[in-house]
């Protein structure tokens, strides 16, 4: 199985530029653009992008944060804000912790990018690094909500009360709640 292919990463004045080969995305430039506005119109920080050549280019800020810091203050923020994305039609793909700055005191979700990107042949597997995102979801077109969840559900538990997930019920809850609720019953054991 062939992964995907590598993608160029340069940082220039503050700006991370990407150059993705079409020919690793999905088929439809239209549908990709659509996503990308999407994401654009609630995304806390600037990018923009363009196509030239084989390359689609996606220019963003360069956010000068840290990695979260686990405050229930800004996990809340994060998952009201995965409520909002995810009542739009959005899904990330990739929540865990190198994808989620905080800066001011306020986090951001950065590297969109499973998002958008897909190979031609969808049964392949997307290589990820994510240990929120179970295998049989890798599939770029198997990314919804749950996959947003299992992902936030697996850095609040694990990373924060030193547990395992409780997944059950879970697709019923939104990421407020689930967040809620392990707050609720690691206070309680």
């Amino acid at each position: 199985m062939r992964s995907i292919e590598k993608i160029k990463i340069e940082k220039v004045d503050d700006l991370f530029i990407k150059h993705y080969p079409l020919k690793s995305l999905l088929k439809d430039h239209k549908t990709i653009t659509s996503r990308l506005k999407k994401i654009k119109a609630f995304v806390q920080y600037d990018f923009s992008y363009d196509w030239s050549k084989s390359f689609l280019t996606l220019r963003s800020e360069f956010i000068d944060g840290s990695y979260i810091d686990f405050k229930i203050y800004h996990l809340k923020l994060m998952a009201k804000y995965l409520d909002e994305i995810h009542s739009k039609g959005l899904f990330h793909g990739d929540i865990h912790k190198r994808n989620i700055i905080v800066k001011n005191n306020y986090p951001y979700l950065v590297d969109w990018e499973p998002c958008f990107v897909q190979k031609i042949n969808s049964k392949r597997i997307i290589k990820s690094h994510s240990v929120g995102i179970a295998e049989r979801d890798r599939k770029i077109n198997k990314i919804t909500s749950l996959t947003d969840k299992k992902g936030f559900l697996k850095l609040i538990s694990e990373k924060i009360f030193n547990k395992i997930a409780d997944t059950s019920d879970m697709e019923k809850l939104t990421c407020s709640e689930m967040l809620d609720h392990q707050i609720f019953s690691s206070s309680s054991s």
